[in-house]
């Protein structure tokens, strides 16, 4: 279940732990890294902490085209 607002996720309950992203320096959140905390929901002591390697959104066609090293598409007048 994920837990959001209008405008944000904020946390999700995943195999019946919350789980939250950090953005800490002090839990070790920097450029191209992502931390999550798992906390048990009715004590609310952390159970763990994950540190995952974030990967960039490709976000329009010409972006793409440079990510896998392709020439974007030219058209014709």
């Amino acid at each position: 279940m994920e837990l959001r607002c209008e405008h944000k996720l904020h946390g999700v309950i995943h195999d019946g732990l919350l789980e939250v992203k950090c953005k800490s320096a002090l839990c070790g959140h920097e450029p191209g890294v992502v931390i999550i905390h798992r906390f048990d929901p009715i004590t609310g002591v952390l159970v763990e902490t994950r540190k995952y390697k974030d990967t960039p959104v490709i976000r329009n066609r010409k972006e793409q085209g440079d990510a896998v090293g392709l020439r974007p598409s030219v058209r014709s007048a």
